[in-house]
């Protein structure tokens, strides 16, 4: 299943989060021309800007700090970039219209970091000379904006693609519960090995921004009203 878009009529920019998918998206071109300077300078390139875990308590905090932040924007190839946008621009304007765009930012990094964290506390990352254990992408961080997302809106329609190609391809609306609900739920199967093959996703990095998203929305609740749902939502496209 492939989310196109959330129904509804508010049609308003989320600027912060088009900023963060130009900076994704430069940083990504900044790559393959690093890329097309010859074999390994990309892997080097990774390596040194991105988070490399078996470095973890060999440096400085700072540096793995700074090194936390940078590999957010680092990605793996234009499927893995542009997979992540899409979410976030899927899912990001209605969580950043409630934040408003500088928290939402602040939650998106922290979000980040926090799937960071919990990749390195429960996902046994490998340090060995053939693994060099480095974990870059905005993977975490965008699932803890469907997390937070989920919160502010589980009956929001999401206008979903499901199929591969024409003409078994179907266009239907579910609702945001059943579709995020179905995304964590692969995401958990995917990780324990019941579908799929095996990869190097960082899957406890998705499961912990995307709890981080729901726990931040759940207290952020508390001290502002979430939004009503719309009664004529369903009459959007």
């Amino acid at each position: 299943m492939f989310p196109l878009a959330v129904v509804g009529r508010d049609k308003s920019i989320p600027k912060a989060a088009l900023i963060l998918i130009a900076i994704n998206l430069l940083v990504f071109l900044w790559e393959l021309s690093v890329d097309a300077r010859g074999e390994g300078q990309l892997q080097q390139a990774l390596r040194t800007y991105g988070l490399e875990v078996c470095k973890i308590g060999e440096q400085s905090l700072a540096t793995t700090g700074l090194d936390t932040f940078r590999s957010l924007f680092l990605h793996s190839s234009i499927a893995h970039v542009l997979g992540n946008m899409w979410f976030l621009f899927i899912f990001g304007g209605i969580v950043e219209r409630y934040l408003g765009s500088l928290k939402f930012a602040l939650a998106y990094l922290g979000f980040g970091a926090v799937a960071t964290l919990t990749h390195i506390a429960l996902g046994n990352p490998e340090c060995s000379l053939a693994d060099t254990g480095v974990l870059i992408g905005a993977s975490g961080a965008v699932a803890g904006v469907m997390g937070s997302f989920l919160v502010l809106r589980p009956g929001a329609k999401v206008k979903t693609m499901i199929g591969l190609f024409r003409p078994f391809v179907w266009t239907i609306k579910l609702p945001a519960v059943v579709f995020l609900g179905y995304w964590l739920l692969m995401d958990l199967l995917q990780h324990i090995g019941w579908v799929g093959v095996e990869s190097d996703i960082a899957h406890w990095a998705h499961l912990g921004g995307f709890l981080a998203g729901l726990a931040f929305m759940f207290f952020a609740g508390l001290l502002k009203p979430l939004p009503k749902p719309d009664p004529l939502e369903h009459l959007a496209e």
